[in-house]
């Protein structure tokens, strides 16, 4: 079987067509949102080098372009920690249903506490440029049972579940 990979642009059209596609809505479907109202990948998942350092690792997660953009939860949830990294700056992190956490790097502002429920599409904070970084933008990333995912593919794979 042959494998394609969805474009930012593809996905976008997939979740536009079918946004009830995870986490559960009082109708009983699934639902998901967009981390950001716009996307506009600036570095992907996997091996690169990194921009600050020089040294080839492996990116956990996706950068988006943002301007003191709002950040939403793209799944209901929990949300598990809030804090400030070195690295990430300020962040929050959120658990899914079906062991799934998302986390949002590199915040200005944080809208929401520990243990604070939150729905799909819900604010949660502001974009920054708090960490390590170059400029402003807004570091999303995905576990699923403890691995990292790629956060578009996952959030593309999620809308093509059956309702």
């Amino acid at each position: 079987m042959k494998y394609q990979r969805l474009s930012l642009a593809a996905c976008f059209l997939l979740l536009l067509f079918n946004l009830t596609a995870f986490s559960q809505s009082d109708s009983g479907r699934l639902e998901i949102a967009f981390p950001l109202k716009h996307l506009k990948q600036t570095s992907g998942f996997g091996w690169r080098i990194h921009p600050i350092t020089g040294e080839f690792h492996f990116h956990k997660g996706v950068d988006l372009a943002a301007r003191n953009d709002t950040v939403f939860s793209i799944m209901n949830g929990v949300v598990c920690k809030i804090g400030n990294n070195p690295l990430i700056g300020n962040y929050i992190l959120i658990t899914h249903p079906d062991d799934v956490q998302s986390l949002y790097g590199h915040l200005s502002a944080i809208a929401v506490l520990p243990d604070d429920k939150v729905t799909a599409g819900q604010l949660i904070g502001i974009t920054g440029a708090t960490g390590r970084v170059t400029g402003e933008h807004l570091h999303f990333s995905i576990k699923y049972h403890g691995h990292e995912l790629s956060p578009l593919a996952f959030l593309c794979g999620m809308n093509a579940l059956p309702p």
